[in-house]
């Protein structure tokens, strides 16, 4: 007797069988963000995908492990190099949602340039960097310091205090990786240094 799988299925147990001890997965190998702190596997380029099998391996590892939000960044990210935009956006979300710095990241960053089928509340912008920011997203500390100073979040309920942006300035320059990302930081932090809230006058007695 001849056992007939479909291919769904068939992608589904090869997922589960390449997923090693430590946890890295088929979708880690080959569609990791270079950019990502947080994967677990090398990062690969977009050029360097093989999009229909990639998207076919993290698709059927996300619906086998729905609660993976790394799994779930990365099959965003591979709907977003197959133009799904709808997709990609929904994935995005979750994944931001479920706490991942880089998807909440480039979730904001969506919403910020107003791709299509993402929100236009620049407000969302904010709340998602501010957590991937104190999630350890060196972009995220850095675009969300840049915008604040250009007065993009203004009106926001949830912004964060002018010690808390020096913080995560000061957090960016140690973390800092070439010329030009210190001289950004640099160039934000003199900026903060001018925003520096006037101290409170006591009343007279």
């Amino acid at each position: 007797m001849i056992l007939r799988t479909s291919l769904p299925a068939m992608v589904l147990l090869l997922s589960a069988a390449a997923a090693s001890a430590d946890g890295v997965t088929a979708c880690d190998r080959i569609a990791a963000h270079p950019d990502d702190p947080d994967r677990v596997a090398p990062g690969v380029e977009r050029a360097a995908i093989d999009l229909d099998s990639a998207l076919a391996t993290c698709a059927a590892e996300a619906e086998r492990d729905p609660a993976n939000a790394r799994t779930r960044y990365q099959l965003a990210r591979l709907l977003f190099y197959t133009g799904q935009g709808e997709r990609a956006v929904a994935e995005m979300r979750a994944a931001a949602d479920a706490g991942y710095p880089q998807a909440a990241f480039v979730y904001g960053t969506f919403i910020s340039r107003g791709r299509e089928h993402a929100p236009t509340d620049i407000c969302l912008t904010e709340r998602y960097w501010l957590q991937s920011a104190n999630g350890g997203r060196q972009a995220a500390r850095v675009q969300y310091v840049r915008f604040a100073l250009q007065g993009r979040f203004d009106g926001c309920e949830t912004r964060a205090s002018h010690a808390d942006m020096t913080g995560m300035m000061t957090t960016a320059a140690s973390e800092a990786r070439d010329f030009y990302e210190r001289l950004l930081i640099e160039d934000l932090n003199e900026a903060l240094l001018r925003a520096t809230p006037a101290p409170t006058q006591q009343p007279q007695r």
